[in-house]
């Protein structure tokens, strides 16, 4: 039940989707607390895109199509939570010059044109990724990956949150808390069965190992790029390391398939 409780939690902070209260009662830790949770929460907010991948693949629409319309039901069901903060994150790293002035160009809520440069690079990506996996496989092993997908990049997201400190004292993930080391692993394990279960049904042990090798190779070098540019991580850096995550196990697949 604990852990069906953080799901929840979790669902409710990384979605629009709409969670009962009853979830909540009784709840005084941060959100921290429940990380446990996130990559289950990272299959239940995959739904509604699985849900349009399915009509759509029996409309036989196309596969660009539908890689678009998949692509623009995840944005909507997480309200763009994630691509606004990559966008930030962009702005932030490449328009300032000190630590200080990256932070305080993140936190500002216009946006610049690195920002929308991420934005309309890696949607691209995104959509381009999809439509060749659409264009492979059949529709169960898309599914499998697009639900593998969102649980593992959630993985990653908790355990490179645990792993740097906070940048910037009162933000948002601040706030939050810091995972411990035992709920950030508990979240990467779990995600790591998902993606090998998925991943490798959908495209055999190459696929698992190349989305594993270049997820890793993401996830390292990004860690060094924040802890360079800011000194750690921010609420805006969670959101970048699930986009690049997302695209680098696609990537994978694609590259075995």
């Amino acid at each position: 039940m604990d852990l069906i409780t953080d799901t929840m939690r979790s669902l409710a902070f990384l979605s629009r989707m709409n969670v009962a209260p009853k979830w909540f009662e009784g709840s005084g830790s941060t959100l921290a607390a429940s990380v446990r949770g996130f990559p289950a929460a990272g299959v239940l907010l995959s739904l509604p895109a699985a849900f349009v991948l399915v009509v759509c693949w029996f409309l036989d629409i196309g596969e660009i199509i539908t890689a678009i319309l998949v692509v623009t039901a995840l944005i909507l069901t997480t309200g763009a939570l994630h691509e606004d903060g990559l966008a930030d994150v962009a702005d932030g790293f490449f328009g300032g010059n000190t630590p200080e002035r990256r932070l305080e160009i993140m936190k500002d809520s216009s946006i610049g044109s690195y920002g929308t440069l991420a934005l309309i690079l890696t949607v691209l990506l995104r959509v381009t990724l999809l439509g060749n996996i659409l264009d492979e496989v059949g529709l169960l092993q898309v599914l499998l990956v697009l639900v593998g997908t969102e649980a593992v990049s959630r993985g990653l997201l908790v355990k490179f949150w645990q792993m740097l400190p906070s940048a910037r004292k009162g933000g948002v993930a601040d706030a939050a808390g810091l995972p411990d080391v035992q709920s950030a692993n508990f979240a990467l394990i779990s995600a790591t069965i998902a993606g090998i279960v998925t991943f490798g049904i959908a495209g055999g042990l190459l696929a698992v190992i190349l989305a594993a090798v270049l997820s890793a190779l993401m996830f390292f070098g990004f860690c060094q790029l924040c802890t360079s540019k800011i000194g750690g991580h921010t609420g805006d850096t969670l959101g970048a390391v699930q986009q690049l995550a997302t695209i680098t196990l696609q990537l994978g697949l694609v590259i075995a398939l």
